[in-house]
């Protein structure tokens, strides 16, 4: 596994005699065998979890977040709601273009129960929620934070 090709959790248990291996330990072996900037590791974590600032009542991920561009939609759509749904927008397919409609869709599942959790966390419910889309006929997934369903 010092070959720094790619591996998946199943190469990994395999080339260790199928042993009982934790998830935590696929992390550590590919983390030891990949080249990674400890930079990459906190934007990854922050994907996860990430900053939220709430803006008039609606949550929204402080990465993503752009006054300018939040006062451009405003001034276009008068509605928060749509507002809050295209500024937190974040195409999975796009950030990760190599994973599959479905491989995108399991990640997205999981990235938007972060994003609730944190949203819960700091916030209660009032400020938003995350979903994921995903269109089968297009292939792309995504997830944002809406206040209301659109």
């Amino acid at each position: 596994m010092h070959d720094h090709k790619p591996f998946s959790l199943a190469d990994f248990q395999r080339a260790n005699g199928n042993k009982k291996l934790s998830e935590m330990d696929y992390v550590q072996a590919v983390y030891a065998t990949t080249p990674l900037h400890f930079d990459f590791l906190i934007s990854y974590a922050r994907l996860f979890s990430p900053e939220i600032k709430v803006v008039d009542g609606r949550a929204f991920i402080l990465e993503l977040f752009d006054s300018e561009r939040h006062q451009e939609l405003m001034a276009a759509t008068q509605d928060a709601d749509h507002a809050q749904y295209w500024m937190n927008l974040l195409e999975i397919t796009g950030l990760f273009d190599e994973l599959t409609t479905e491989q995108a869709t399991e990640l997205a599942k999981i990235i938007a129960a972060c994003w609730n959790r944190t949203l819960l966390a700091g916030h209660e419910s009032s400020c938003g929620e995350a979903r994921y889309i995903a269109d089968p006929d297009s292939g792309e997934v995504f997830i944002t934070i809406t206040k209301q369903s659109l």
